[in-house]
């Protein structure tokens, strides 16, 4: 079976949306290149680039099934992208598995790490003790005829992608152990044993694009949404501030802002048929929505009334959210929060804090209002509280006194989950209590809200939820609270079924211990899942995307500032067990941005450039 979601999660950057667009110094950083330190990977890890390959739309093509396979060679591979390993490297390291402890650290893949069976191919990436200048990569499965062994120079070397293919589909829910040892060329002695333990390929692929924020800096150029496809090694800019033709962009006061365009891509959903994302807006945190697909970046898509597109410019919303099974003809309607509790349509407060926010329903081809984009403040702001019940209105919520945030829409349509927090601040979470709460669509309605079993605990802050491709689980991050939830080092990602239970903390939360790098304390944040999940042999596999600075990569313009890298997590439900499994670093990103906040769905955005 395989269920497919076509709506996915909004963009955050780090742990929250508002900095995409503002400044300020809680906000999380920008990256630029960086290297490890105080907190991150060793700075001896390599970083190079290694070969590429083009998967192409239609994905590999599956060699026939065999009993003893001949996926791996019968010599060794003396790896030449660098300095050239001698040619007696087998005598200088032995008998396979010898050696004494204290080798190399593996810091990708993950032991323990489940791949689906399309990802991208492995690379392998590694510190070592100093000394140590020649390294070999040995990689055994009971089904393979031999062993891989690999020799270089480098502290990284990625499979070629016809050896990652062929293993992928013959090798399949078995272990695949890998070993790593180090020698010295300048004082050979024994190899030093390193990291070693196995990794599996899963039963089930994955698929879809992810689109994530990446940025350089804060100014509106020096941040944009980018994406690539499952397998593929390249990224391409989905969409820049400059690409998004919707306009009338009105202030705080309700005046048409400037020029009346957009200023920021904050937050952002993708619309349910892949071809568009919502997103947030500069100050003061309205709403617009721009096209993604190759012959038509920036546009507004044609469903989009005037009268939708006005309704979404309001001041003081929040992240956006879409279902598939409310996106059709007649029936086109997003929910968000709604920082006003009270007073009139831009009634010209800041509304910075926001604890009484509501949950709202936008109508994106709402008939009114329709007015001119050069409408007076005034006018405006009578035509938008005349449209209210029509074109936007509020989802009650029974039970519930708290202000209401970053919610999600199931697939089902049927039921939206929120953060019950006193802590809203300009559309994003701040410091103070939040937990995961639950209320009926119910043709927006609303109904009773009901705290979220194993997501609403005491002595915890649960936020920034995300319901599974099925709508069986629902994934979030957890933090220690009352406190702050916005890009907190402390928070930890962990997945409840949806109707209420025992929460599952994932074993990708915690970094390779050998690194010394541990969590609580690297960012893990803003969990979202694919777009699919494919029940094989009674197992249904899951895969997550998220957030985290276990890296250490550093702030461009801020070397005090952490910045965030994309990683990418299986859960598995077998039963009414959970299996859950190390992270797997997406080394196709840009290491030279921050990467935050990603959506992954069925996105429309053009092929990736393969890199040079």
């Amino acid at each position: 079976m395989r269920t497919l979601r076509h709506v996915f999660g909004t963009l955050f950057i780090g742990s929250a949306c508002a900095v995409a667009c503002s400044a300020s110094p809680s906000d999380p950083p920008a990256q630029g290149q960086g290297t490890g330190g105080s907190g991150g990977i060793p700075d001896d890890i390599g970083a190079g680039t290694g070969n590429v390959f083009d998967v192409g739309s239609g994905g590999p093509v599956e060699p026939p099934p065999c009993e003893v396979c001949e996926d791996f060679p019968a010599a060794p591979v003396l790896d030449g992208s660098g300095t050239p390993p001698p040619a007696n490297a087998p005598e200088l390291f032995g008998a396979a598995g010898s050696g004494a402890p204290g080798g190399p650290c593996l810091a990708e893949p993950e032991i323990g790490a489940l791949f689906p069976n399309n990802w991208l191919r492995p690379r392998f990436r590694w510190s070592a003790p100093q000394g140590q200048d020649l390294f070999e990569i040995r990689v055994h499965a009971d089904r393979e005829k031999n062993d891989l062994v690999v020799y270089t120079t480098n502290r990284e070397w990625k499979m070629p992608k016809d050896m990652w293919e062929k293993l992928a589909a013959h090798v399949r829910d078995e272990p695949i152990t890998i070993t790593i040892r180090s020698v010295s060329t300048s004082a050979p002695g024994a190899p030093l044993l390193g990291t070693s333990g196995p990794i599996t390929i899963a039963k089930a692929p994955a698929g879809g694009s992810m689109v994530y924020w990446a940025a350089i800096g804060e100014g509106p150029a020096d941040a944009w949404l980018a994406g690539f496809g499952v397998g593929e090694e390249g990224v391409v800019d989905a969409l820049k501030v400059d690409q998004v033709q919707q306009g009338g962009r009105r202030d705080e006061n309700g005046n048409v802002r400037g020029d009346g365009q957009v200023r920021c891509i904050g937050c952002h959903t993708s619309t349910p048929d892949g071809e568009a994302v919502m997103f947030m807006d500069h100050w003061p945190w309205d709403l617009a929505i721009a096209s993604v697909k190759e012959d038509s970046v920036g546009a507004v898509p044609a469903y989009v009334t005037p009268g939708g597109s006005q309704v979404m410019n309001q001041a003081w919303l929040g992240p956006p959210k879409m279902s598939p099974m409310h996106f059709s003809p007649g029936d086109r309607i997003f929910i968000t929060s709604y920082g006003r509790n009270g007073g009139g349509v831009w009634d010209g407060q800041s509304h910075t804090s926001m604890p009484d926010a509501r949950l709202a329903w936008f109508d994106l081809e709402a008939a009114e209002p329709a007015y001119p984009e050069t409408t007076n403040a005034t006018m405006a702001k009578t035509a938008m509280a005349d449209a209210e019940g029509t074109a936007y209105g509020f989802i009650a919520r029974q039970g519930d006194t708290r202000g209401a945030m970053m919610p999600d829409w199931s697939n089902s349509g049927e039921t939206i989950v929120y953060v019950s927090t006193d802590a809203g601040k300009d559309g994003r979470l701040a410091a103070g209590a939040g937990d995961l709460y639950t209320v009926p669509y119910n043709d927006k309605q609303g109904g009773a809200a009901t705290p979220l079993q194993g997501a609403a605990e005491s002595g915890f802050n649960e936020y920034y939820p995300a319901f599974a491709p099925d709508d069986q689980l629902i994934a979030f991050n957890r933090a220690p609270g009352p406190g702050e939830m916005y890009y907190n080092p402390d928070s930890d990602i962990y997945v409840v079924p949806a109707s209420g239970g025992a929460a599952t903390r994932l074993v990708a939360n915690d970094p390779p211990a050998c690194l010394g790098v541990t969590s609580p304390g690297i960012h893990n944040s803003w969990p979202q899942w694919s777009p699919e999940a494919t029940t094989v042999d009674g197992k249904t596999y899951y895969w997550v995307i998220f957030s985290s600075s276990r890296d250490g990569y550093k702030l461009q313009k801020d070397p005090n500032k952490k910045a965030s890298q994309l990683y990418v997590t299986g859960v598995v439900v077998e039963g009414t067990t959970v299996h859950t499994y190390p992270a797997i670093y997406l080394w196709n990103q840009d290491a030279g941005t921050s990467n935050h906040t990603p959506a992954w769905d069925v996105f429309k955005i053009p092929p990736a450039p393969v890199p040079l």
